[in-house]
C-alpha cells in the first residue's frame, strides 16, 4: 500500500511475484534445452512434464505482469478498481463503508464495499469486466447461494440467472442485470455487494479498510473529519 494526503493505493493480489516467476521459468526452460541437447540420452516423459511446467510458469508469470500494479486506487473522486480487462468506479457517496467480509463466520480474502447506489456501478462497468468478475467470483457466489438455502432445496431456483434488474433510476437487462442480482445476493449473505480480492492477512486488510473509510469521511465531511 502507498498513500498521499488524498490518495490511497493498494497492490493487486494477482500481480505479485510475476517478474520472479517469469524469469525463473525462462531460466528453467533454458536449462532444460541445454540438458536435452547435451546430456539426455532420450526424451522421457519426466522431461516432457518439466517442459510443460516451465511453459506454464512463463505464461502465468507473463499474466501476472499484465495485471495492474495497483488493484485499488482511492482518490478525491472515489474508489477505482483496476483489473486486466477493465475497471469499475465507486464514488464516495455510492457506498456506506468498506470492511473484510465474512460468510458463516469465516473471513474472506476480499475487501468488501457496502454499496448504496447500484446505478453508480452499473452504468459505467463494462460488460467484459462484469463477466470476468462473475466468473472469478463464482465460488463465492455459490457459497452465498448455499448460505441462502439452509434446507438445500432452493439452490436450483436461486441459480437461475435473472436478466432484468430495475432501480429507481434505470432498467438494466442482460449481463448488467445478472451482475446486479449477484451483487444483491452477496449483499444479503455477507453485507457487501462489491468484493475486491486481496493477498494480505486479515489484520492488514482491516487496516486498509479503515484507511478507506477515513478517506471517505474526509471527502464527504471535510469539516468534521480528522486528516489521515
Amino acid at each position: 500500500m502507498a498513500n498521499t494526503a488524498t490518495t490511497l493505493t493498494f497492490s493487486g493480489s494477482a500481480s505479485s511475484g510475476g517478474a520472479y516467476l517469469l524469469l525463473s521459468s525462462v531460466g528453467g526452460f533454458l536449462l532444460l534445452l541445454i540438458y536435452t541437447a547435451f546430456i539426455a540420452e532420450s526424451f522421457s516423459w519426466l522431461l516432457a512434464i518439466a517442459y510443460i511446467a516451465s511453459f506454464m510458469g512463463v505464461f502465468i508469470g507473463w499474466a501476472k505482469l499484465a495485471e495492474p500494479k495497483y488493484s485499488l486506487v482511492c482518490d478525491d473522486a472515489g474508489v477505482h478498481y483496476h483489473h486486466r480487462v477493465g475497471s469499475w468506479f465507486l464514488p464516495w457517496h455510492a457506498f456506506q463503508y468498506s470492511a473484510v467480509p465474512s460468510i458463516d463466520g469465516n473471513d474472506l480474502a476480499y475487501i468488501g464495499f457496502k454499496v448504496s447506489d447500484y446505478d453508480a456501478v452499473l452504468t459505467k462497468i463494462s460488460l467484459r469486466l462484469a463477466v470476468r468478475i462473475m466468473t472469478e467470483q463464482r465460488p463465492l457466489f455459490l457459497e452465498a447461494i448455499k448460505q441462502s438455502c439452509q434446507t438445500g432445496q432452493c439452490a436450483s431456483e436461486l441459480l437461475r440467472e435473472k436478466d432484468v434488474f430495475k432501480t429507481a433510476k434505470q432498467d438494466y437487462a442482460g449481463v448488467k442485470a445478472i451482475f446486479a442480482h449477484r451483487m444483491q445476493r452477496l449483499g444479503n449473505v455477507s453485507g457487501f455487494e462489491l468484493m475486491v480480492p486481496i493477498n494480505a492477512k486479515t489484520v492488514e486488510a482491516q487496516q486498509w479498510c479503515q484507511q478507506i473509510n477515513k478517506l471517505r469521511l474526509t471527502q464527504l465531511h471535510p469539516a468534521n473529519s480528522n486528516p489521515l
